[in-house]
């Protein structure tokens, strides 16, 4: 199979990372696939509210800002999204957030992904 034939084209993935923020411009949430991927969107569910109107996730692609996921002073439970970024991410390359200036709030990342269907797989 190849192309959008293959269940993997239309299989969308996940990866949880816990507990990302508290400390300003700190990296979380670091991930690497050992397959090559196109990152879709992050999304994230406010675990403790930021006390910053400015509060953000910014959506990195190895050093490069790819994305932002603006959290403000949002209540713990609410979420929020990246832009649509379809993004491709070599095999083994590393996508994060970055908190903004608010050293308080904090929030589970989700990356949302597919796997390429080209990628070279473990016989």
């Amino acid at each position: 199979m190849s192309g959008y034939s293959e269940p993997n084209a239309v299989v969308r993935r996940e990866h949880f990372a816990a507990a990302c923020g508290g400390d300003a411009t700190t990296e979380y949430g670091k991930f690497r696939s050992f397959q090559k991927m196109k990152l879709k969107k992050v999304h994230a569910v406010v675990t403790t509210a930021g006390t910053a109107a400015g509060h953000k996730l910014d959506v990195f692609h190895g050093t490069t800002s790819v994305g932002t996921i603006s959290l403000g002073t949002s209540a713990a439970g609410v979420t929020a999204s990246s832009a649509t970024l379809n993004r491709a991410v070599a095999a083994l390359e590393q996508v994060s957030v970055k908190s903004g200036a608010d050293a308080d709030g904090i929030a589970d990342v989700i990356y949302e992904f597919e796997v390429d269907h080209d990628a070279v797989r473990t016989a």
